[in-house]
């Protein structure tokens, strides 16, 4: 009994306890949000508490059946990944700049480019959070998982790679790709006009070709391709047969290790071995696979840095064992040059992979599927194209005086705008400095950030702020404003007709004076609307920004161009009519067909999900690629 009775007392002492820390933090949290002078709002558990986030399906129904005016104020931002979900909708009732407080933590929702804008610039007051990154160091530390002055130290090697010599080896790859992508949806005899259903993953294998190419030097090839001699070592890689001591090859190891990465980083090894499910077989196989061909890629390429050799074309993996083991060969210059450690460099490959070949894709893709369901900016695309190219193939094409007439035209609008509605990350994590409470200045007012508080840039929300962006009344709803609408006609409101150079930089100095090629330029091209500083961040902002921004808008305006030179992108509408009775319709017909599958269309988009970054998952639009000229829609769809 007694014994009983001490147990007893243990468990209430540790709820006691439990409960008076909560109240007690609660109350200090409370306080630190009053000091800030910001509007906030009290939840009873933090938006991103592990516990919430696993069970929030169980309890956000009954929630949502309470009363609404005990919850409107809160709850809202406790549904995850709300800023997509609701879009502008919570942030019109609670202002852009926000704190929400519970026991634990303090979340600052920021939806107000003024106060990005201070953030982003300031990366010692406001430090990036580390440790969700964590888990991108599975094959060692990177660019991405650091701060301070390793930060500083792989910013500062890596971003001498992402250079206008590489873009143009990065353009004429990504036209090759197209090209392969394109023979894939338009059969041998390049006639197309059937149903596809596989463009989101066929967008991924592009863009992993592509950075397979660039990343690794190692060129993956599309069905029905033969193998090219001059490679290099890297040449086995390939082939369509695993290499000895490989059980996959090259791309299916990395397109399935990229298809389970999320396992993979979650699971401890051991156990995702162990684990007596399909799933994680295969996964644990590609990770063993995939870590297999980084080992020997980078043993491949010390030994050609050690003899001196230069491989051809754009090296990711290269170029950083150049630098760090040409320095270690030269003591001379190893005194005065920053050097990357091994598993560094192997970290930093990972890393280049993981940002830019998931994120380039989705934009590919949604780009593509806005142009279908929206014909008239994809003839405008058309149009421009035939103006810069003719009829002259993509092997032809000139980089130099190419690029900068897609991107200040109506193909740069079209990025622009797909990464307006859709931008990869959905909210940009930052927190304050534990060290000391933070000021901003927003709207001539000063406000305090509790140090220690966590921050989300809420990038859905301020691309969709109407402070900051040229609107008109909707054309798809009834809405008062047409953001949440696809118009790439927005951007082109001419700010200097003569202009035709980029304004964006990423070697330019960074505004806190570390000058690690950080962007500090404008957001768009100089023919195009520049929006607000801080009012839009597909590639976020400041010293932190996407060392790969200019790299991805490259390989994007290429596919654009070989895609749309000689075709046009439809949707299908094989669930409402056949081939037969389409052929019959009249225009009116045809109209009315096609709405239908509009409506569907920008349904689905909506069912995007964030799981990394923004992308359907699963889904798809299904499309038709048809010859120019051979249109059934959007040549009479406006």
């Amino acid at each position: 009994m007694a014994s009983t009775s001490t147990i007893a007392i243990g468990v209430l002492a540790v709820v006691l306890a439990w409960v008076y820390s909560n109240i007690s933090g609660l109350s200090k949290n409370i306080a630190a949000a009053k000091r800030s002078g910001l509007p906030y709002v009290i939840s009873p558990i933090g938006p991103y508490n592990i516990i919430w986030l696993i069970t929030h399906q169980l309890w956000l129904p009954i929630l949502q059946s309470l009363p609404t005016a005990w919850t409107e104020d809160w709850l809202p931002f406790m549904i995850p990944d709300w800023m997509w979900k609701l879009l502008f909708e919570p942030v019109k009732r609670s202002g852009d700049v926000l704190i929400t407080v519970s026991p634990g933590t303090m979340y600052v929702w920021v939806t107000n480019a003024e106060a990005m804008h201070q953030i982003t610039a300031r990366r010692e007051a406001f430090p990036k959070p580390l440790e969700p990154y964590r888990i991108l160091e599975l094959f060692g530390r990177n660019i991405i998982t650091t701060e301070g002055g390793d930060w500083k130290k792989h910013r500062k090697v890596i971003s001498p790679g992402f250079n206008e010599k590489n873009n143009v080896l990065v353009f004429a790859e990504a036209c090759d790709q197209t090209q392969g992508m394109l023979r894939k949806w338009t059969g041998p005899s390049g006639v197309g006009n059937t149903t596809l259903n596989s463009v989101p993953d066929d967008t991924m294998s592009l863009t992993l070709r592509i950075i397979s190419s660039i990343g690794f030097g190692v060129r993956l090839l599309w069905p029905g391709e033969a193998s090219t001699e001059g490679q290099g070592g890297a040449g086995i890689y390939s082939s369509n047969q695993p290499p000895e001591g490989y059980s996959m090859t090259f791309e299916t190891a990395l397109s399935t290790f990229l298809d389970h990465i999320l396992m993979v980083m979650l699971t401890p090894h051991w156990l995702l071995k162990l684990l007596p499910f399909q799933k994680a077989r295969v996964a644990y196989e590609s990770f063993v696979n995939w870590r297999q061909y980084m080992n020997d890629l980078f043993a491949q390429k010390v030994a050609e840095t050690r003899e001196g050799q230069r491989i051809e074309g754009m090296d990711i993996m290269g170029s950083l064992v150049r630098s760090s083991y040409s320095a270690k060969s030269d003591p001379k210059r190893d005194a005065a040059q920053i050097h990357l450690s091994d598993s560094d460099i192997l970290g930093n490959a990972f890393a280049t992979l993981v940002a830019g070949h998931e994120t380039t894709a989705n934009a590919i893709h949604f780009s593509l599927m806005e142009l279908a369901i929206n014909p008239r900016p994809q003839r405008l695309v058309q149009k421009e194209i035939q103006a810069i190219f003719g009829d002259l193939p993509p092997e032809k094409w000139d980089y130099d005086s190419s690029i900068n007439s897609l991107l200040g035209g109506v193909s740069g609008a079209v990025l622009n705008e797909q990464l307006r509605l859709m931008p990869p990350v959905i909210a940009i994590p930052k927190s304050v400095s534990d060290e000391r409470d933070q000021d901003l200045i927003i709207d001539g007012k000063k406000y305090t950030l509790p140090a220690g508080a966590q921050i989300a840039l809420n990038t859905i929300g301020v691309h969709r702020n109407p402070r900051y962006w040229p609107t008109q009344p909707s054309k798809v709803t009834d809405g008062a404003d047409d953001l949440n609408d696809f118009r790439p006609e927005r951007w082109l409101m001419k700010v200097d007709a003569a202009a035709d150079q980029l304004i964006d930089n990423d070697d330019s100095e960074a505004e806190d004076g570390d000058g690690f090629g950080g962007f500090t330029g404008k957001s768009s091209h100089a023919r195009l609307f520049n929006p607000v500083r801080g009012s839009y961040l597909p590639f976020s902002d400041g010293p932190r920004s996407c060392v790969g921004r200019r790299l991805a808008q490259v390989k994007i305006m290429a596919t654009f161009a070989v895609i749309f030179q000689k075709y046009s992108i439809e949707l299908a509408v094989d669930e409402w009519a056949t081939d037969d009775e389409v052929a019959k319709m009249s225009d009116e017909e045809k109209r009315v067909l096609y709405r239908k599958a509009q409506d569907k269309a920008r349904s689905t988009l909506r069912t995007a999900n964030s799981v990394i970054t923004l992308k359907l998952h699963p889904g798809f639009i299904p499309v038709r690629v048809v010859r120019k000229g051979e249109e059934r829609f959007v040549k009479i769809i406006e």
